[in-house]
């Protein structure tokens, strides 16, 4: 490879890293719930009086293909008012469905945390509550206005079936994040898969570390020096 070229490639892949500002359109062929649904007999939204039967909780895997790869998320229901569904999604900002600055970084502490804790965890049932947990304290963050989160009581809040303890989970995962208990953890940032015909989904995406930034940035410059010196040499020669 001549230097040029290097040069070029090393560009391609520094560009390739930086988040891109523009949506990208990601079509979804599949789900499933990972680790498990648990499930309330209802969902209730006060405000506009909605109430939903048998609404199932869990973590989602999505599948399907972007720009031509295949692709996977881990998420969560960001549309509790919304059908789950296949098809064509945009990959979005978490700021499309929650402008509040002060919750989104709850939210991004909130999915942070919760993955450490599936990870951990080995036994079923208990990845479950986990997951139904996360999944409750999601929809409060994005639907609770009423001034203090409580998956229980409010505006929104679920009732029965085989939740209770998730509930409770839920409710413990807030308050550790309203009182600073919790604190988001580096490496990830919230996006969006955002339809406005399905339900919408939140996930974690890695960001690269500063030092990560260093090395590449750094790589591209040697690379940028690399071929200023052969360029030197060549001209000496003539």
């Amino acid at each position: 490879m001549t230097m040029r070229n290097a040069l070029m490639a090393a560009a391609l892949v520094l560009g390739a890293a930086v988040p891109a500002t523009a949506s990208a359109t990601v079509v979804i062929t599949g789900y499933d719930d990972d680790p498990g649904y648990l499930a309330a007999d209802q969902m209730v939204y006060t405000p506009t009086g909605f109430v939903g039967n048998w609404p199932g909780m869990s973590r989602f895997r999505f599948t399907g293909t972007e720009n031509g790869k295949t692709v996977e998320f881990l998420t969560y229901c960001a549309d509790a008012f919304t059908a789950i569904g296949t098809g064509s999604f945009e990959r979005a900002d978490i700021s499309t469905v929650l402008g509040d600055t002060t919750r989104q970084q709850q939210l991004l502490t909130l999915l942070t945390h919760s993955e450490i804790l599936l990870g951990s965890e080995g036994d079923l049932l208990a990845r479950k509550t986990i997951s139904a947990a996360t999944q409750l304290a999601v929809w409060e963050i994005l639907s609770e206005n009423s001034g203090s989160y409580d998956t229980t009581g409010g505006q929104f809040y679920t009732v029965g079936g085989n939740s209770d303890d998730a509930r409770a989970l839920a409710n413990s995962y807030l308050t550790q994040i309203t009182t600073g208990g919790w604190t988001a953890i580096a490496g990830h940032k919230l996006q969006l898969l955002f339809s406005k015909d399905q339900q919408s989904q939140v996930f974690l995406s890695a960001v690269p570390e500063p030092a990560s930034w260093a090395t590449m940035i750094g790589g591209f410059a040697l690379v940028g020096g690399m071929f200023r010196r052969r360029r030197a040499a060549t001209y000496r020669v003539a």
